[in-house]
């Protein structure tokens, strides 16, 4: 045996048991034998962290060195084969895309220890604002299966069923994503139209004196505060009245700069193209009191303005955001593709900008062009926007149905109750749940702005609400109608409530079921609710249903999966309502599941 070696590493331990304790080790084990045979031993030195409690086995552990027990030398570490280290479970483990049926068997049939499928999935012992809420009472209508066992519930009923996986905001410093690429100046200048298109913003050609009613200097009381938000919104609104007026005046000047070379050609005939062009100019800057150049640089400006008018109409140049400037001046977006992408949305922009802002066209009565006739009343979603071509009414899109009293639906912004079924007592509402706490963030709910403190779906509750940004539009796979988004909806946000008339019983048509067992109601479409009535189907939807208790209520909304503005927004109808149909999906998803049109 490496007597010296040993004595040193006994020394140095302070441990004068060892060298005992190793023979005893070699005796018992037979070691002896093979101690002079080919494969000698090797004692093999290793180091641990742990704490002072020994009784536990070490996690890990470091391979100081090894010492050859037959000639006693030290065993150089490069020599040293290291042990394999087993894979660990969720390095073996393949990752579960993210799709309703991987959510439903989730739900179904937890795994033994939690999975990550992808960053945004929600951990069952600590759900942040907007994730999944649980009923206090078992809750089966998510459930394909369950629902099909229901009493109440006929097997030729058609029903949609709201989803249970929730997709989970994004944290804050944690970036799963694949990289995209960045919008371009057109994708920034579009966005930046809709953006302003749905934003409370209102424009007017007589800008009034904005002046407070009270002494705004008497202090920070809750009336100065008023006063004060009061006048920053009168002249924010007189600000961008004033810059829409701005451009209409320049786009317009470079239609009559054009107009007035033509004249000048005309009269004088012996003048070349140039020589008319620096007349006119000339002209012009008499009256401007500006230097030729710096008119020059202006026009480049005011001729992109012209242009987006031209390809947009006037609602693209007056609700264009304040990078339009920009995007004019150094003319990076100006492509081959730039005009035909605003033409496309020209008719839909006219539509938002007359039911939205119908006060826009008296801009332009400083053109003497405010004699324009509105085109577009009513809802902004009873017209369908037909991609290059001015939007159709709603009912004459369902002309095909032969409907003997026509196509009637009517909008409305909250449930209506059926008196003749519950009487009035909601449904919706959940026994022994506070209605002033919300089962998610824990925080206070109330319908008044400045009570509130839930901001789990702030555009939909307990916010300031506005027009949902989405529009009815004509579909060209065979589908009719559908819904687009006009903005960016990220990922756990929420796009709009589903509503309808809250009645039960019905059956042979579209029904959202709601509810617990035993306690089961339905939302119907058929008649009056909002634009989530048309949101289509697809086998790999952009959105989901989604429950969420407000004030005590059970509410169905419609819950982005991450929607780019300009796609058409869907949802997964479940496989039960598909059981009951005898139709083909046209959903076009290579991931389609129905595809064939008989099943069982």
């Amino acid at each position: 045996m490496a007597v010296p070696l040993v004595s040193q590493l006994c020394t140095l331990l302070g441990n004068q048991h060892f060298p005992s304790q190793l023979a005893s080790i070699l005796s018992n084990h037979k070691a002896i034998e093979s101690y002079g045979s080919k494969d000698h031993l090797v004692l093999r030195i290793e180091a641990s962290i742990c704490t002072k409690d020994t009784s536990r086995s070490p996690p890990d552990s470091i391979l100081l060195g090894s010492i050859d027990l037959k000639n006693g030398q030290v065993i150089p570490y490069s020599q040293i084969t290291p042990t394999a280290t087993p894979p660990r479970d969720d390095e073996t483990d393949e990752a579960v895309p993210l799709t309703p049926r991987s959510i439903q068997n989730e739900e179904a049939h937890p795994p033994k220890r939690h999975k990550t499928v992808s960053g945004l999935r929600p951990s069952r012992h600590l759900q942040p604002a907007g994730t999944t809420v649980e009923s206090p009472e078992p809750d089966h209508s998510g459930d394909t299966s369950s629902t099909e066992d229901q009493s109440t519930v006929s097997r030729s009923v058609r029903q949609v069923h709201s989803d249970t996986g929730f997709p989970q905001r994004r944290k804050a410093g944690q970036d799963y994503a694949a990289p995209v690429l960045e919008p371009t100046s057109t994708d920034k200048l579009i966005a930046g139209i809709w953006r302003q298109m749905y934003s409370p913003v209102k424009l007017s050609r007589t800008p009034a004196v904005a002046e407070p009613t009270i002494n705004i200097r008497t202090g920070v009381s809750g009336d100065v505060f008023r006063a004060v938000n009061t006048l920053c919104m009168k002249y924010y609104n007189q600000s961008q009245s004033s810059r829409a007026l701005e451009m209409i005046v320049q786009a317009y000047w470079i239609e009559c700069y054009e107009a007035r070379i033509a004249v000048i050609r005309l009269e004088n005939p012996h003048l070349s193209s140039t020589e008319a062009r620096m007349t006119a100019l000339k002209e012009a800057c008499a009256v401007l009191n500006w230097k030729e150049k710096d008119l020059r640089n202006r026009m480049a400006i005011w001729r992109g303005y012209k242009e987006i008018k031209d390809a947009g109409g006037w609602p693209a140049l007056i609700f264009a955001s304040s990078g339009v400037y920009r995007f004019c001046k150094y003319r990076t977006g100006f492509s081959e593709g730039f005009s035909t992408r605003l033409r496309h949305i020209r008719s839909s922009l006219e539509v938002a900008a007359d039911t939205l802002h119908p006060e826009w066209r008296d801009l332009l009565h400083v053109i003497g062009q405010g004699d324009t006739r509105r085109q577009y009343h009513g809802h902004p979603h009873e017209w369908v926007t037909v991609t290059g071509e001015p939007a159709l009414p709603l009912h004459a899109t369902y002309a095909h149905l032969n409907l003997p009293n026509g196509f009637h639906y009517r909008f409305i912004d909250e449930c209506v109750l059926d008196t003749t079924v519950f009487g009035e007592e909601d449904p919706r509402r959940v026994p022994d749940l506070d209605p002033d706490i919300c089962q998610v963030c824990k925080s206070k709910q109330a319908d008044d702005v400045e009570q509130n403190q839930c901001s789990c779906f702030p555009a939909l509750f307990g916010g300031v609400k506005g027009p949902a940004p989405v529009q009815i539009f004509s579909t060209a796979s065979g589908k009719n109608n559908g819904v687009v988004a006009r903005v960016n909806f990220d990922r756990g946000a929420a796009i709009g409530e589903f509503v309808g008339l809250i009645t039960n019983g019905i059956s042979g048509v579209d029904v959202m079921v709601g509810g617990t067992k035993g306690r089961t109601y339905q939302i119907y479409q058929g008649e009056m609710g909002n634009f989530t009535r048309f949101i289509n189907h697809s086998c790999r939807p952009n959105s989901q249903f989604q429950r969420f208790y407000w004030r005590g209520q059970e509410r169905i909304i419609v819950v982005s999966r991450g929607v780019v503005a300009g796609r058409e927004i869907t949802v997964d109808y479940s496989d039960h309502y598909w059981k009951q149909l005898n139709k083909v999906c046209l959903c076009g998803e290579l991931c389609c599941r129905f595809k064939g049109s008989n099943r069982q």
